[in-house]
């Protein structure tokens, strides 16, 4: 690929001095442009965004300290070398021009080797620069294609490959972290164990590929009736969980009993139209006295659920710690 020439732009009021300058440049390969002005010079800067501005100190409408600035001001011109023009002796100038910004200063008359030098090493400086900038953004886009990966991991590890749903580890893990947060704050907290009725024959008549599918259309079911708050989960097995945050004991066995309702009054296409599919559902949560951790809930939902299949299933029971301790 062939090299870009590079272009220097030269904001210089005097002709003399601009053809020294152009003579000196052009005979090692830049392309020079010229502006007579420090405005001129501040506006094709922005037109042709040059690789390198050598920066006259005295000039007609503003002086090069001034342009300086405003050229560092600019977030598009701020990455360009500017290297100062000044008067040989003129200590104050070059102190000032770096202090803007500037990135070296020559001195009038020039040794025009000298001026290709210090062009060349400002030039060599910025491409270095531009090369880190590059690695940078290229470090940058890995990054975010590593963070995507990771949260794609990190999703795979929470979620239960057949429903979609999350996992059992995951939903124990919010459990406690709701729990606990019940407990502080004096807050309602419910959670469903919900269980297929007789989903062994399911399984036994129309093979485990149709019982997942059945699994899976549950969990959008249990999706649809639940708030975004709301967390649904495979617990194991045919059992699914769902826990509901700032839910009390009644409301939570109002939302299973929706559930209820829409399993069985849902066509499970793989199935065909003769079986129908039922849930039955055990609920607990807090307030409850004698509820003392995270465990103790699934464990009450796990009787209340036991109960319910005990009872012919297809229905919602509800249960305490004293009711469960009591059986």
């Amino acid at each position: 690929m062939e090299e870009k020439v590079p272009r220097v732009l030269v904001i210089e009021d005097s002709p003399f001095e601009l053809d020294q300058i152009k003579a000196a440049l052009e005979a090692v390969g830049y392309q020079v442009l010229f502006a007579n002005t420090g405005i001129q010079g501040l506006k094709l800067a922005r037109e042709v965004l040059p690789d390198l501005i050598l920066l006259d100190m005295v000039l007609p409408d503003m002086n090069g300290r001034e342009t300086c600035r405003h050229l560092r001001g600019q977030e598009e011109l701020r990455g360009i070398p500017i290297i100062i023009v000044t008067v040989k002796g003129k200590t104050e100038d070059k102190v000032l021009g770096l202090g803007e910004g500037a990135t070296d200063y020559v001195t009038k008359p020039f040794d025009p080797m000298e001026l290709q030098a210090r062009v060349a090493a400002a030039l060599r400086m910025k491409r270095l620069q531009d090369e880190l900038i590059e690695k940078n953004k290229e470090l940058a886009g890995k990054n975010q294609e590593y963070q995507v990966l990771l949260k794609q991991v990190q999703t795979l590890a929470i979620t239960d490959p057949v429903t979609g749903l999350f996992n059992r580890r995951y939903v124990q893990e919010v459990l406690n972290q709701e729990f606990s947060r019940a407990q502080r704050y004096c807050t309602p907290f419910s959670c469903l164990l919900i269980d297929v009725d007789e989903f062994k024959q399911v399984n036994d008549k129309f093979g485990h590929e149709a019982g997942d599918k059945v699994l899976e259309e549950l969990g959008k079911i249990i999706q649809m009736e639940i708030r975004k708050v709301d967390l649904a989960a495979r617990y194991g097995g045919d059992e699914l969980a769902v826990l509901l945050p700032e839910s009390l004991r009644d409301d939570a066995a109002q939302v299973a009993q929706r559930i209820l309702e829409r399993v069985g009054g849902t066509t499970f296409p793989i199935l065909g139209k003769k079986h129908r599919v039922t849930v039955s559902i055990g609920v607990a949560g807090f307030p409850d006295p004698e509820l003392r951790d995270a465990r103790q809930a699934i464990l009450a939902a796990d009787f209340a659920l036991y109960r319910a299949k005990r009872a012919g299933g297809n229905r919602v029971e509800t249960m305490t710690v004293a009711e469960m301790e009591s059986a």
